[in-house]
């Protein structure tokens, strides 16, 4: 069979009409049909079907147009690997990252990756469980998340790096900033929450005593949303606080002192299998990571928190 007709079928189906991807492919329609129909002989079956929308897989095309999809993919990917080659890098590493440490630590971050010469880093953030599930599939080589999570965790190592705990901020227009004492929980029980990181399994939320209320909206892999509430409405959520601060999208006095409030640590942690290989180069890249996380971690204020 064909890779490249594979391919095209891909195509066709991502675009759903024969006549935009031959544009895509930079080929005539009536040769992207040509090979459409020669791969419907080898298989016996239609592999597309017409529509007034435009065309659609059978069931046979579209199990086809999957192994294109990752005909197509590998492709590009071994394009990525000859041009790094030829630009002098020796190698590439993906590395998950929590969204909030992103967020908190752009500059140190991209500054640590930008000053290594000779790899390529795919960065990528998203919530923790889906991210410990790309490094346990090993879709990650290396993850900067959360170091208390709540999904299996056997096959993984962790190094605790990043010292942090967990408080409530409020919204900048909530009447409870600017309180010149400690927050009585039964007060809480007026105010409109929501939830940042629930999802991930690092959050509590679904177990938190301050939370008598449902909340409004939840939001996992993401912090863009979070700080826009956190700036122009009243609603409480709990996030971890040192990040927070250090972000400069929240000020120090959002942060709520509430009475007899045990607040949980959310430390971060460099994750990697355990039986991962120990090649020289990522083994340099581990140190990396460990050494820029740790001199945050000495360097950055802790704004009052007890960790």
């Amino acid at each position: 069979m064909n890779p490249n007709h594979l391919k095209q079928l891909a195509i066709i189906i991502k675009q759903g009409s024969i006549s935009a991807a031959a544009e895509q492919l930079f080929i005539t329609q009536p040769t992207l049909t040509r090979s459409i129909q020669q791969l419907e002989q080898k298989v016996g079956a239609p592999l597309l079907k017409r529509t007034r929308y435009g065309v659609v897989a059978t069931e046979i095309g579209e199990r086809l147009g999957q192994l294109g999809e990752k005909i197509l993919a590998e492709a590009e990917q071994g394009n990525e690997i000859i041009r790094q080659w030829h630009s002098g890098f020796h190698n590439q590493f993906s590395i998950g990252i929590d969204p909030l440490w992103e967020y908190s630590t752009v500059t140190q971050t991209t500054e640590a990756f930008l000053a290594e010469p000779r790899f390529v880093f795919h960065l990528r953030t998203g919530s923790a469980a889906t991210q410990i599930e790309l490094l346990k599939r090993e879709q990650l080589d290396f993850l900067l998340g959360p170091a208390h999570v709540t999904v299996a965790q056997r096959e993984l190592a962790r190094d605790v790096l990043f010292r942090d705990r967990a408080a409530v901020f409020a919204g900048a227009k909530s009447p409870l900033i600017g309180l010149n004492r400690s927050i009585k929980k039964t007060e809480l029980e007026r105010c409109k929450w929501f939830i940042a990181g629930a999802s991930a399994g690092f959050m509590n939320a679904q177990n938190d005593a301050l939370l008598s209320n449902a909340a409004k909206i939840a939001f996992t892999g993401g912090i863009h949303s979070v700080m826009h509430l956190l700036q122009n409405s009243e609603m409480l959520v709990r996030l971890p606080a040192r990040l927070a601060l250090m972000s400069g999208a929240v000020k120090p006095e959002q942060m709520l002192n509430i009475e007899e409030d045990q607040s949980p640590r959310r430390d971060i942690a460099l994750w990697s299998l355990q039986d991962d290989s120990e090649r020289p180069d990522k083994q340099r890249v581990r140190t990396l990571l460990k050494e820029f996380v740790t001199n945050i971690d000495q360097q950055a204020p802790c704004f009052g928190l007890d960790i």
